[in-house]
């Protein structure tokens, strides 16, 4: 994150006709209790989350926000189920545009933000990066983990037993 005494503290929204042309930077730690969201996907444990927005009129005239977002989480193992603490990090770059039809138009490189009102909250935006960065499955390393995995010597068998007879997966659903 960039030196902050160039940044404010994040507001609860921001007026879209006015933050891009007065170029706001906003910076800091964010409360826990604006990503509900988020917060459905985390297990008990250490969570916290610190941004940086910066809003600016760019070429073609695009309303840009750019900036970071990192936070602390603790999810559940899709191995044992046990809390996994997690690093997430995501660098933003967004065009604010109106509807799906300007989103179109837009560079690859850059994303869009579709949003109609005037009235914009950087917390929900900080959250959507947040969520885009969550692995599809999280999993502690395999030393780590706190299950016993099956045997591959089972594996084995059963893959020899239906290599010699094509019913045998039919009984073992049968079991």
């Amino acid at each position: 994150m960039n030196d902050s005494a160039l940044f404010e503290p994040f507001p609860h929204y921001v007026d879209a006709r006015k933050v891009f042309s007065q170029k706001g930077k906003f910076a800091g730690e964010l409360s826990n209790e604006k990503f509900n969201r988020l917060q459905a996907l985390l297990v008990e444990g250490y969570f916290s989350v610190s941004a940086e927005l910066t809003f600016s009129i760019g070429d073609r005239g695009r309303k840009m926000i750019e900036g970071a977002v990192e936070a602390q989480v603790s999810v559940a193992c899709q191995r044992c189920l046990k809390p996994l603490e997690l690093t997430l990090a995501d660098d933003i770059r967004l065009a604010l545009v109106q509807d799906e039809e300007a989103a179109a138009k837009l560079d690859g490189e850059i994303e869009p933000w579709i949003e109609a009102e005037y009235r914009l909250d950087p917390a929900n935006i900080v959250e959507e990066q947040l969520l885009l960065a969550m692995p599809l499955a999280a999993y502690h390393d395999q030393n780590e983990c706190q299950i016993e995995l099956p045997s591959s010597n089972a594996d084995e068998a059963v893959s020899a037993e239906r290599d010699q007879n094509p019913f045998a997966i039919l009984k073992e659903l049968k079991k």
